[in-house]
């Protein structure tokens, strides 16, 4: 998701509760996926990975599919922040793919 906030453009990934910005739409980019990084990294040090998921809304199986994200609709409702740029603000959605650490599911 990106937008603007106070001259700052903010791209925000609300299946992590993630954001990073920057003075353009590239730069915000960058700094979110930095961020993504860091996110794993630290989570995954801390074996903090699957119940930080779940706090945020992630169904966590043990199949083939076993991180499912959850729906848009569901953090809209849950998420403050969320609702208000999806009510108030001009944003764009976009796909970012973010491969989650092999390990991780152990």
């Amino acid at each position: 998701m990106i937008f603007e906030e106070d001259g700052t453009q903010i791209a925000y990934i609300p299946v992590l509760d993630l954001s990073g910005y920057g003075e353009t739409e590239e730069a915000a980019i960058n700094s979110l996926e930095h961020c993504v990084g860091e996110y794993f990294s630290y989570t995954l040090s801390k074996k903090s990975l699957i119940d930080d998921l779940k706090a945020h809304g992630w169904t966590i199986k043990k199949k083939t599919k076993p991180f499912i994200a959850p729906e848009i609709t569901d953090l809209i409702n849950r998420n403050e922040y969320l609702h208000n740029i999806v009510n108030t603000r001009p944003y764009r959605m976009d796909r970012m793919d973010v491969a989650m650490p092999q390990y991780a599911a152990c």
